[in-house]
């Protein structure tokens, strides 16, 4: 009986630890976040400069920006989207990633503006 529940306890402590694990086929974390730093560093750029000549569509102007990152991370729109609704739906993880994204953005803007940290 006791054995019985050891095992339980194992298999739930297990599979509890895998719900954190980020599947191969998601871009992992770490680069995640970066995609995520310059997809925000695109949108301010578009909205702050691109956005102002009338002539250009902002959306359309966002949508080459993405597409330049996409690029030079070597992965596809799809792959983008299907990895961030994973860490939509995987909240702890997706949280953890977004305070790191955040210290990034603050570590910029304290480097920027020569702010003491």
């Amino acid at each position: 009986m006791r054995m019985g529940l050891y095992i339980v306890l194992a298999v739930l402590l297990l599979t509890g630890c895998s719900r954190n694990k980020v599947p191969d086929d998601v871009i992992q974390p770490h680069e995640m976040g970066n995609i995520l730093f310059e997809i925000t560093m695109a949108e301010e750029f578009v909205n702050a400069y691109v956005a102002k000549d009338s002539s250009k569509s902002r959306e359309a102007e966002i949508q080459k920006e993405y597409q330049k990152i996409f690029l030079l991370h070597e992965i596809t729109e799809a792959q983008f989207k299907e990895s961030y609704d994973f860490y939509r739906s995987h909240t702890g993880i997706f949280k953890t990633m977004m305070d790191s994204l955040n210290a990034r953005a603050q570590r910029k803007r304290n480097e920027l503006y020569h702010m003491p940290n």
